[in-house]
């Protein structure tokens, strides 16, 4: 007598097929691992990119492309082809695309909104994510181990990670090995960021965490995930994926900043340590910039510098900023000059006066370009008061008048709009963001080249300018910490 209940291997995974009920059910995916009871058919289906069949209704396998009773094509899956998102600014996940962001806030995502003429600043978004529990959180969206974009929320913190089931739309936290937990915060939240790269079919996560740098491996299939740690000493900043390993300051047994660096295919705890003479910086450091020659990590009291040397290995170098500045790191970013050069927003210290100040690493150093009024940007674009341009910051000399600014969040390298918040600054982009311990209100709006802005809502928060933007299921979300849902706007296809 033949068993009810037949187990087949193919490519998608292992399956078991129900003989009677002519039903099918996931039970591995392709590398093993069991799938997770918790996920109900509905999701699970989506997340395969399993295959329905019009006679019946019933889901098979995606390795099916006819139905095994009646010959006819089965039905292809509804599934949405999504970027991935990688944060803080939407840098690819694609192999050799690493470098392509250089820690600006600049995406390969298009950020044009769907129905832009109909939007003002009092409306409503589009759609809300579910609640999550309060934190500071980070989205990553990537297929890990299934065939679809998924939305997966960090919580560095306190090292929580969830996954958005496509479906049934509920966050379900992965579970993590028992041990040391990897959760930290940053001194300086701002440095936040992570790289995530592929191998196997599985997308493994780089993070700071407290002991340097985690490695994490989710399963969406599974709902859980490997944890692997590097370091001795809590992280400083953010990783960056280069020359081949992932680099992350951390705070060394000595006080001095040292660098771990982890091959990507480097088994288990394997890491280098490269030590350095710099002083741990008291508020650690800022987001990296950086190319395929060297990486900046910058900091107030000064810029750490990685390079490669003339015997193939590694250096460092410690670059302090000109005593009469001070860096304006609130705000925006590094502008990134046609020349490769970085340039800082900068205080003087003599006077009220701003400028900007090259950053080390590319070229030979020039003197700052004093400027008259503080200019931010991007990366790319930057915006003094409520004016947007794309050429060097200090060559717009001419006074704003407005008593509004523009503080651009995100520049999509796709279709030039940018993402920005507009805001009552009548003292200034310094004293704006020195002031952030009241709530404020912020106008949202988005910017395409030669276009007047579009204004499509609003948030009242303290420190609006540390809201993260994201992109998923087409749509332009906003988290902060301080808000208590996810809102969403849909993007024009």
């Amino acid at each position: 007598m033949q068993q009810q209940i037949e187990q087949w291997d193919l490519g998608s995974g292992t399956w078991q097929r129900d003989r009677a009920a002519e039903a099918w059910r996931l039970v591995a995916g392709p590398s093993g691992a069991t799938v997770s009871s918790t996920i109900a058919l509905d999701d699970l289906v989506r997340l395969v990119g399993a295959r329905r069949d019009p006679a019946g209704g019933r889901w098979l396998p995606p390795d099916f492309r006819f139905s095994p009773r009646t010959g006819a094509p089965l039905q292809a899956p509804d599934t949405r082809a999504d970027a991935s998102w990688v944060p803080p600014f939407g840098a690819s996940t694609q192999p050799g695309s690493q470098h392509a962001s250089r820690g600006l806030r600049r995406t390969p995502a298009a950020l044009a909104l769907a129905r832009a003429p109909g939007r003002t600043a009092s409306s409503k978004p589009d759609r809300t994510l579910p609640l999550l529990p309060q934190g500071r959180y980070q989205f990553v969206v990537d297929s890990f181990d299934v065939t679809c974009p998924n939305l997966l929320a960090i919580e560095p913190d306190e090292g929580r990670l969830f996954v958005l089931l496509p479906h049934s739309q509920q966050w379900i936290p992965l579970e993590c090995p028992t041990g040391p937990g990897w959760g930290h915060r940053l001194p300086n939240p701002r440095g936040w960021r992570m790289e995530v790269l592929h191998a196997d079919g599985h997308a493994t996560l780089y993070c700071p965490s407290a002991t340097g740098l985690v490695v994490i491996t989710p399963s969406v299939l599974g709902l859980r995930c490997s944890i692997e740690q590097a370091g001795h000493g809590p992280a400083l900043g953010g990783p960056v994926a280069w020359n081949g390993e992932i680099w992350t300051p951390t705070h060394g047994k000595d006080d001095m900043v040292h660098l771990i660096g982890k091959r990507a295919d480097a088994a288990g705890r394997a890491y280098t340590v490269l030590p350095t003479q710099v002083p741990v910086p008291p508020q650690g450091f800022e987001a990296p910039v950086f190319d395929d020659h060297h990486v900046t990590w910058l900091s107030d009291h000064g810029q750490l510098v990685l390079r490669g040397d003339a015997n193939g290995g590694m250096r460092t170098e410690w670059v302090a900023w000109p005593e009469d500045v001070k860096p304006v790191f609130a705000v925006g970013c590094p502008y990134l000059h046609d020349d490769g050069s970085f340039w800082q927003l900068c205080r003087r210290n003599a006077e009220s006066g701003v400028a900007f100040v090259q950053v080390a690493g590319v070229g030979a150093p020039r003197p700052m370009q004093q400027v008259n009024a503080a200019s931010v940007s991007t990366g790319g674009v930057s915006y003094r008061g409520t004016a947007r341009f794309a050429d060097a910051p200090w060559t717009a000399q001419g006074e704003e008048a407005s008593v509004e600014v523009v503080l651009p969040l995100l520049e999509s390298a796709r279709d030039g709009a940018v993402l920005g918040l507009r805001m009552d600054a009548p003292r200034g982009v310094p004293a704006l963001v020195q002031g952030g311990h009241e709530p404020k209100r912020a106008i949202l709006q988005v910017e395409l080249p030669g276009q007047a802005a579009v204004s499509f809502g609003g948030i009242a928060v303290k420190r609006p300018w540390l809201a993260l933007p994201f992109v998923h299921d087409g749509h332009l979300w906003i988290h902060h910490p301080e808000m208590p849902q996810v809102p969403g706007w849909k993007l024009d296809a």
